[in-house]
């Protein structure tokens, strides 16, 4: 937690929303170390070595859009869900509402990127391959 902070103090205002960056931040440091320690739980004796499938996030599906939408698409996709799930409009499914808005986001931060986006489809196809 006190890494997080720092971190935030030493980007300044250049983060719009630090409450989402600490929560983001702390989700991300808890998935590390649940890595971390599966790496170590792996390499016990008796593991098999059998490689998992690597499941990546259908960031196109989280959008309701086709793989093969434009940017003009992407961005009115964007904007539709954004108000469609907002959280105050779902007071009583609120925790699945943020769920929800966190994928839109991750989404569109991907998809309108297009350096992030042709990364991101290479990724795909390169998982589809396998």
């Amino acid at each position: 937690a006190v890494r997080i902070l720092n971190d935030l103090e030493s980007k300044g205002c250049t983060v719009r929303n630090p409450s989402a960056y600490c929560s983001t931040a702390a989700r991300k440091a808890r998935q590390r170390d649940e890595r971390r320690r599966q790496r170590t739980d792996d390499s016990l004796p008796g593991w098999a070595g059998e490689e998992e499938a690597v499941d990546v996030v259908n960031h196109y599906e989280a959008l309701e859009i086709e793989d093969t939408a434009d940017e003009v698409s992407i961005k009115k996709a964007y904007r539709k869900l954004v108000l469609k799930w907002h959280p105050d409009k779902h007071p009583t499914d609120r925790d699945e509402a943020e769920e929800r808005i966190r994928a839109i986001n991750e989404a569109y931060e991907v998809l309108s990127n297009p350096t992030k986006k042709e990364a991101y489809d290479q990724q795909r196809r390169a998982v589809e391959q396998r």
